[in-house]
């Protein structure tokens, strides 16, 4: 053996299986530098490029420098694709998520309006501004149309604002969190989105909505113009129709508002709109 430099001649002979491991990892890191700066493809494309003669022998040498190189390749390309790749994990979690329930709880009123009859006929107890329903009412609201057809873990009171909400834990974790006047319905889908006070809507939280028929006393609010339904869907109140819509609405109730009513309480309604992928322009990261 003679060294000479940083060189180690014949020291290091790499097997077939290994060529072909570093193969599939140069054209790994060829395809994430697509992607990348400008700067960095120029940096690193020679170093990757110069592979393709050493791997394409069973009888090639490595030197030290560039096994090193090798390694800080890595490390870089690591660094650029690993929080893209947590990224777009999560979002797929809550994407499929938010489709489940409402598959779930428009399965659930399905079968509900075989006994119960059409959801325009169920009772009602009252409306957003005004209302006295206890959490026993809400609680008897749900065993009657809704529990019986659907899977839960256990109830709880949840109170805000001085109001009693009902707590519906699901079989995977999730939650539904009734409000006091039954149209309003929010998806928890950890303790976090609990944090009404410090959370908006759209990121642990999703706001959907059981509208069969205008609330009483609100007959002439235009607010609920597209926001009627036969079933379980997004929110959709104050929305104006139209996928900007969405985005921005009146009193802050869309999902890229932070100040108003209820900022990101469309946000539901614009993944909807999105194909139930949430944009890559989102507001919120998860």
């Amino acid at each position: 053996m003679r060294v000479r430099g940083l060189r180690l001649a014949k020291v290091f002979y790499p097997s077939p299986e290994f060529l072909n491991s570093l193969r599939s990892l140069r054209n790994s890191f060829l395809s994430a530098l697509q992607a990348g700066s400008q700067a960095l493809q120029t940096l690193l494309f020679p170093l990757l490029h110069k592979w393709r003669g050493k791997v394409s022998s069973i009888h090639a040498a490595f030197t030290l420098a560039e096994v090193l190189i090798t390694l800080g390749i890595i490390g870089v390309v690591a660094a650029m694709t690993i929080p893209t790749l947590v990224q777009s994990y999560k979002k797929k979690v809550v994407e499929t998520k938010l489709v489940k329930v409402m598959s779930m709880m428009n399965q659930a009123i399905k079968l509900s309006t075989i006994e119960n009859g059409d959801g325009v006929t169920w009772k009602t107890l009252g409306n957003s501004n005004n209302t006295s329903a206890t959490y026993d009412d809400i609680l008897e609201w749900f065993n009657t149309y809704i529990g019986p057809y659907l899977k839960t873990q256990k109830f709880e009171k949840f109170q805000l604002n001085s109001k009693d909400y009902l707590k519906v834990y699901l079989m995977d974790g999730t939650a539904l969190i009734f409000a006091p006047y039954i149209y309003d319905v929010t998806y928890v889908l950890d303790e976090k989105g609990m944090d009404f006070e410090s959370n908006e809507a759209g990121i642990h939280r999703f706001v959907f909505q059981l509208r069969f028929k205008l609330p009483d006393g609100f007959e002439n609010n235009q607010g609920f113009l597209h926001a009627l339904n036969s079933g379980f869907a997004p929110y959709a109140y104050n929305w104006d129709g139209t996928y900007e819509g969405a985005k921005h609405a009146a009193e802050g109730y869309g999902c890229y508002d932070t100040e108003g009513v209820g900022p990101g309480a469309l946000c539901t309604k614009l993944i909807e709109l999105n194909g139930w992928k949430i944009p890559d322009d989102y507001p919120y990261k998860f």
